[in-house]
């Protein structure tokens, strides 16, 4: 596995390289031609990106059908969600209708604009569009992912899923403390003494037919570093970086002590950095899976874990 990493490094790292040497070959004899080919490869990709990026959320409207129900927690942590998408939204049209106006001239190209500029040149999602989450995506996967997002938020507004992508929050974390606040509040219970109870379903299960009765299913969670197979962790397929996890029902319980014997405490990532930043901090939650054959340590030597998002 760690092969397999050192080479998508080596291959980015040449890339990267590659497009450096062609933004420095515009500097040359040809500097014009080639200045002007670039900025024309640019301009092509805003166009592009312009065309892909999502339509703001209607927050009012949403929160004006949301008037009927009960102000709890999960419908707190929407509107809150739907607020810093929108924020990014802004952001990036913004962003793109400057570098269009610098490369043609109509403003200066200072040096957000032209590291903006270099990013959309290298496939790389710019550092003011990363602040709002954390990813190692290129640009490409990233705009793909980010309408997944989005749609996710307008369909909550309609109604509430019966299965949830967790990836698709800004705040992973922030979600599942609303669902264990609504919850508590619905059964007179303190969040302090709440705790998750984990049950992965069969790998046969596709689709939810019914929301959960309590807390909710969450799909879209990465496994890396083992396998999954009859319900517990297991030795992971050759040159297997990561498998997709069967849909995982996250249910609020009183929180209690109870054996760890064949369970591991694997956990959960919102990205490959598991360090995260002194700002973001990668962890979301300890999520328990039977060991399987092996015991804990095995996986805990291995670094199992479960990730929300992948760099591709």
């Amino acid at each position: 596995m760690s092969q397999i990493l050192r080479s998508n490094d080596l291959m980015d790292c040449l890339l990267t390289l590659n497009a450096t040497l062609l933004v420095k070959l515009s500097g040359g004899k040809q500097g014009g031609d080639s200045a002007v080919s670039l900025e024309k490869v640019v301009l092509g990709l805003v166009d592009q990106l312009e065309a892909a990026v999502p339509a703001v959320i209607d927050l009012q409207t949403i929160m004006e059908a949301k008037e009927s129900e009960d102000m709890d927690a999960l419908v707190t942590c929407l509107f809150q969600e739907i607020q810093r998408y929108n924020i990014l939204l802004n952001d990036i049209t913004n962003s793109l209708k400057e570098v269009k106006k610098g490369v043609s001239g109509l403003i200066i190209m200072n040096e957000h604009l032209d590291m903006i500029f270099q990013a959309l040149l290298f496939n790389k999602v710019p550092e003011s569009w990363e602040r709002h989450y954390p990813t190692l995506k290129p640009l490409s996967s990233w705009m793909e992912d980010l309408k997944l997002r989005i749609e996710q938020m307008n369909q909550w507004g309609r109604g509430t899923p019966k299965v949830f992508w967790l990836s698709g929050f800004t705040y992973p974390t922030g979600f599942l403390k609303a669902l264990q606040q609504s919850h508590g509040r619905k059964n007179g219970i303190s969040i302090d003494q709440l705790a998750w109870e984990f049950t992965v379903l069969d790998t046969e299960t596709t689709t939810i037919t019914q929301s959960a009765k309590e807390g909710t299913y969450i799909r879209g969670i990465y496994l890396e570093g083992a396998g999954w197979g009859n319900g517990q962790l297991t030795e992971p397929e050759p040159m297997a970086l990561t498998k997709m996890m069967p849909f995982i029902h996250f249910r609020p319980v009183i929180m209690k002590k109870t054996a760890s014997k064949g369970k591991y405490n694997c956990p959960m990532y919102m990205y490959p950095v598991r360090t995260g930043t002194r700002e973001r901090p990668s962890f979301v939650v300890t999520v328990v899976l039977p060991s399987g054959s092996a015991e804990p340590e095995h996986w805990v030597k291995r670094g199992t874990a479960l990730l929300l998002s992948t760099d591709a």
